[in-house]
């Protein structure tokens, strides 16, 4: 298993997310369940960097695939053969906003082939993930102002959309509820192509 520790940048106070994952997960199946555990709704395009490389959902049969971009098909890595204990990478969700999660590889163990370590959790985090297409880390504090304070301008209309967002509630329950999901359905969606 690897336990990895996911943090938003550029938000305080962190919004952060400890889970465990298999050494064997798929970058696009993990990429699914940090989409579980932050949680986002996958509406926007991801991308990996770990070292000096880059990986990215890539559809061979799309015609305007480039394979001498430079950029790698995240399909087919493994996080344990790019990662070990103390590296860090970057997990960017939603291009617009520029969602940048900093992942460390705080532990790296072997699979021991228990069905409870072949499967994602989500174990521990804090505050709740920033609502999709919200702005971004540049805007997430003035979102915050205007959906708090009453006498903000556009208190009304942020309040209206965000819904029943409240900022500092997390719930590692519902996460890996989610987490397990993301994972199932990823698997399913690629076993079917």
């Amino acid at each position: 298993m690897i336990e990895l520790k996911i943090e938003l940048i550029g938000i305080k106070p962190p919004i952060w997310r400890r889970i465990f994952v298999p050494n064997d997960i798929s970058l696009d199946i993990l990429h699914s369940v940090l989409q579980g555990a932050m949680p986002w709704q996958d509406y926007h395009l991801h991308e990996f960097e770990i070292g000096e490389d880059r990986f990215e959902a890539r559809d061979e049969s799309d015609d305007s695939w480039d394979p001498d971009d430079g950029r790698k098909d995240e399909k087919r890595f493994t996080l344990g053969e790019l990662v070990k204990k103390g590296s860090q990478f970057t997990y960017t969700y939603d291009f617009g906003d520029g969602w940048r999660h900093l992942v460390t590889v705080e532990k790296v163990g072997k699979t021991t082939g228990r069905p409870d370590q072949d499967f994602p959790a989500c174990v521990a985090g804090e505050r709740a993930c920033p609502p999709e297409d919200s702005g971004g880390p540049y805007s997430y504090e003035e979102f915050l102002d205007a959906l708090t304070d009453k006498h903000h301008p556009e208190h009304r209309d942020t309040k209206q959309w965000a819904g029943a967002f409240e900022p500092e509630v997390f719930s590692v329950q519902q996460a890996n509820a989610a987490v397990g999901a993301m994972f199932v359905w990823a698997k399913e969606r690629r076993d079917r192509k």
